[in-house]
């Protein structure tokens, strides 16, 4: 067991989970990971994008969503199904980013291709789609983050649009804010996204090397991290987790 004291706080090592593959029991370029009820955790792959015209075209394989239980010792886990695939038809995905579930259990993907919000059930029956290209509130150019707040409202990152929104679950617009920018409450292709129980936004700003903490109204509290290779430096963040105790946790992407 590997263990490492870090601010105080021990992190043991426990196990890892899963392997290389285009279907079942494995991943292929998992990109996103969600809990579900119980030990069940919802796992998002990329997979291969379709290429045409190319001697190595891979045809889009292995782009789904896995299902597992994961208990607490190595060979605990389950695979319990998969479902979606590569494409652009209903319940299908091409470049998903982000993954949620809301407390219904219906779990919510993004796709940063098809600018779109897919909607399924537990155990992955399409219920419903929304969202589509564009500028405008409510429009998508890169959706990626997902998160759900402590009121069951829907968060998304419009990664290319340089913003936030917030939805109800059936897509209505509540919030829009942000703009491109490396100002206090500007965004520069963000990308990770989470909420605290207190309703706070954390944004992984990604080209911008930092974390931001807003209000759901958009209103700028805190920045952590800035760019370099020392501790508490950051070199373009995916994204970001906040535990119980109020303590984040940044995905240092090219660090």
């Amino acid at each position: 067991m590997v263990t490492q004291l870090v601010a105080g706080r021990v992190f043991d090592y426990s196990h890892c989970v899963g392997r290389g593959a285009v279907s079942g029991m494995g991943f292929n370029s998992a990109i996103a990971v969600a809990l579900g009820e119980g030990d069940t955790v919802y796992v998002l792959n990329r997979g291969w994008e379709f290429v045409p015209a190319v001697p190595w075209n891979r045809a889009g394989r292995g782009a789904r969503v896995g299902i597992f239980t994961i208990g607490t010792e190595p060979g605990d886990e389950e695979f319990v199904g998969e479902f979606s695939k590569y494409g652009d038809g209903a319940g299908e995905l091409i470049w998903p980013a982000g993954i949620a579930v809301d407390e219904q259990t219906n779990v919510y993907v993004t796709d940063e291709w098809l600018n779109r919000v897919s909607i399924f059930d537990k155990d992955g029956a399409f219920l419903s789609q929304w969202g589509g290209p564009g500028e405008e509130e409510g429009e998508f150019n890169g959706p990626s983050g997902i998160a759900f707040g402590p009121d069951d409202d829907l968060w998304i990152v419009d990664s290319r649009n340089h913003r936030v929104q917030g939805f109800t679950r059936d897509g209505k617009l509540l919030a829009c804010w942000g703009s491109l920018g490396s100002g206090e409450g500007q965004f520069n292709t963000p990308w990770g996204i989470t909420l605290d129980g207190q309703g706070y936004v954390y944004i992984a700003d990604h080209k911008n090397h930092r974390v931001q903490k807003l209000t759901r109204e958009g209103q700028f509290v805190a920045q952590y991290g800035s760019y370099g290779e020392g501790r508490g430096q950051l070199n373009r963040p995916s994204d970001v987790a906040v535990d119980p105790d109020g303590d984040v946790y940044v995905c240092d992407w090219a660090n």
